[in-house]
């Protein structure tokens, strides 16, 4: 669906003012902070950095405004988190000339744009099945509790929750839940598909066991494996909140206008206090780690074998060409030790795989995804369907579309959509929000 009359002009002007508030953190803050990390601002010259800047801003001329399917939250996390910085960083990041990378972001900008196709073409009519509301209650609290029990099980049941001790955790869980064992997928999907999925059923129909169950797995994560992640499902999606409801209408202009405010608070605070603590849970977080690893990804599999997905589903069929798969290959090369958690996005990690072609291959996958979620929510409400859509998206920018199937919660939660009933109780539903003469 396409927005009725959205003011362009004033989101190309939020845009704008968000991507200048980034560039002007990255060089002032983030670049000098992260030096040692590869992070850097370098003399690109004028021309370049126009370029760059306007790339990063040229998605908003098509970027949609009102959320009127669940996927338009997603388009809009990947925006921000993959497409802006990408399109700055790797210009200062890689040591070759510009026009190479040119290529490459040129490449990703039109998959960004072939991606919006999801939400203009008409959703499909997919048949569900029709679950009782009690019974779907019920199967909801006894799996996520029973999914937490399993994960908490691997560590005695003991509860550490110390920052100081996150990194000593996170050993220990790679021994006691190898990559690949059957606890290793149910500690994925409950971190990423069902953590989520019963904060937002608990939002939705306002129960405060599903709410206080989302908030004890989470807890459980963090003791576990030093999950950042999961402590902080509940306040990202407490963030989201009432921009999918109160500003629902007005998303694409508040979306951008909080990322720049984040940008400004951090550059501000810095000047302030110079506390590293805050860019590290912000804008590096957030932006910066997305840009650097995009143009490693490029750089190395530009010049060395590509990976054919042999170090995922396609094992079976090619033979990896080295001794690690792509994040711990990256991590060997540029930080000095495979064990550097190098993950990158889904654009990135199809490159590293089948170069542009996996590029345009990845995005036809992920348009049928969305699609799949957009379409199944119909007569489903939207507040549940979105928040899942939307920490997709947040996953989808630090990992793999084949990687995030099984092992972080995408097959899951295409499931818990598709068995879904109909919710009595939402703040505001898709009848409620659309215009008049509107169509699905």
């Amino acid at each position: 669906m396409r927005d009725k009359n959205p003011d362009r002009f004033l989101l190309v002007l939020i845009c704008a003012g968000f991507v200048a508030l980034y560039m002007g953190v990255y060089r002032n803050v983030d670049a000098g902070l992260y030096g040692f990390l590869g992070l850097r601002f370098r003399d690109i010259g004028p021309g370049w950095t126009v370029v760059g800047y306007v790339m990063a801003v040229a998605p908003s001329l098509w970027m949609p405004v009102r959320l009127a399917r669940p996927s338009i939250v997603a388009y809009w996390i990947l925006y921000a988190t993959v497409v802006v910085p990408c399109m700055w960083i790797p210009y200062h990041t890689l040591n070759g000339p510009p026009e190479r990378y040119l290529v490459y972001s040129s490449v990703l900008m039109v998959c960004f744009y072939v991606l919006s196709f999801t939400f203009r073409l008409p959703r499909w009519r997919i048949p569900r099945p029709d679950v009782p509301q009690d019974v779907f209650a019920f199967a909801t609290v006894a799996l996520v509790g029973a999914m937490t029990l399993a994960v908490w099980s691997t560590n005695g049941f003991r509860f550490d929750l110390g920052i100081e001790s996150m990194y000593v955790r996170r050993r220990a869980a790679g021994e006691s839940i190898p990559m690949g064992s059957l606890m290793s997928y149910v500690k994925g999907n409950l971190g990423s598909a069902m953590q989520p999925f019963a904060f937002a059923v608990g939002i939705a129909r306002r129960s405060w066991i599903l709410v206080g169950l989302s908030l004890f797995a989470g807890l459980v994560g963090f003791s576990v494996d030093g999950s950042k992640t999961s402590a902080m499902i509940p306040v990202f999606l407490l963030a989201l909140y009432p921009l999918m409801t109160r500003y629902r209408d007005k998303f694409g202009y508040v979306m951008p206008a909080l990322c720049g405010l984040l940008a400004l608070t951090v550059w501000g605070l810095w000047e302030v206090r110079s506390d590293p603590k805050i860019p590290t849970v912000t804008t590096w977080r957030l932006f910066d780690v997305k840009g650097l690893l995009t143009g490693y990804y490029f750089e190395y599999f530009s010049s060395n074998p590509k990976m054919l997905l042999s170090d995922g589903i396609l094992r079976a069929f090619f033979d990896n060409p080295y001794h690690y798969a792509a994040p711990e290959q990256i991590g060997a090369v540029y930080f000095g030790s495979p064990m550097t958690n190098s993950n990158a996005n889904v654009w990135a990690s199809a490159f590293a795989d089948f170069g542009y072609f996996g590029m345009g291959a990845v995005t036809v996958a992920l348009g049928a995804v969305f699609r799949l979620i957009d379409s199944m929510a119909l007569n489903r409400g939207f507040l549940i369907p979105a928040f899942l859509t939307s920490f997709l998206g947040m996953k989808l920018s630090d990992v793999a579309l084949d990687t995030s199937i099984l092992s972080h919660g995408t097959l899951a939660i295409l499931l818990i959509v598709y068995v879904l009933p109909p919710l009595k109780v939402e703040v505001m539903s898709d009848e409620r929000f659309r215009p008049a003469g509107a169509t699905a």
